[in-house]
């Protein structure tokens, strides 16, 4: 779809989004998690987001098997795709406003 994507891997520190944050500066992040336990990370990260003062630059989707509007709200997301084509859908509405 052309975007360029920047994969930080698999159980990244909160620190690593910060620091990427900065140097890249996306207008898109997403986090995915499929179990349950990602739901704690993926909070700590956003909210160490927001600790950096750069929560207001980004836009944050998150995704994965047990994703809903109520974990959206719980972690402090701006929204999840109930697939990966949504989540494209999603990105792409962000980057065109």
């Amino acid at each position: 779809n052309g975007y360029d994507v920047l994969d930080l891997g698999v159980d990244v520190s909160s620190d690593v989004f910060v620091e990427n944050i900065k140097e890249f500066k996306p207008k898109v992040i997403a986090l995915s998690g499929f179990l349950t336990l990602a739901f704690d990370s993926m909070k700590e990260a956003i909210q160490k987001i927001k600790d950096a003062g750069l929560r207001e630059s980004v836009k944050i989707m998150i995704g994965g098997g047990t994703v809903d509007e109520r974990i959206v709200d719980y972690v402090g997301a701006d929204a999840y795709g109930e697939s990966a084509v949504d989540a494209v859908n999603l990105a792409k509405k962000w980057i065109e406003v």
